[in-house]
């Protein structure tokens, strides 16, 4: 698992952090009373859409739907016709540098809404 900590990469990362925190900090911002506390349930709720959103991707990193994404390709007329073998090598080798930053995103939010919901009580 933290081997792949080594393709983490800070631009993507950053892109993530800004659209994922844009809707919580906007209704904490736009809420009337009590800002951090509705920052806190909304990124909860984000943090749970993430986390399912990374186990879904973490299941397609590890080729868990290479039969079906093959299937599908190879129905379509205008791919060309490859083994099964061969598509999963050129899969494999494509996702290699890949990091799943939902997952680990979701993480980091549902604790810090610990945190923060910690520190309010």
């Amino acid at each position: 698992m933290f081997k792949r900590f080594k393709n983490l990469k800070a631009k993507t990362l950053l892109v993530h952090l800004i659209v994922t925190l844009a809707y919580p900090v906007a209704k904490a911002v736009t809420s009337e009373d009590h800002g951090l506390l509705v920052f806190c349930d909304v990124l909860t709720i984000v943090a749970g859409i993430l986390l399912i959103a990374g186990v879904v991707y973490g299941l397609a990193i590890h080729g868990d739907f290479d039969i079906a994404g093959y299937t599908f390709r190879r129905g379509l007329r205008n791919q060309p016709k490859q083994t099964y073998d061969a598509y999963r090598k050129n899969l494999k080798e494509k996702r290699e540098d890949a990091f799943n930053y939902p997952l680990f995103l979701g993480l980091v939010y549902i604790a810090l809404s610990a945190f923060i919901a910690w520190v309010l009580l």
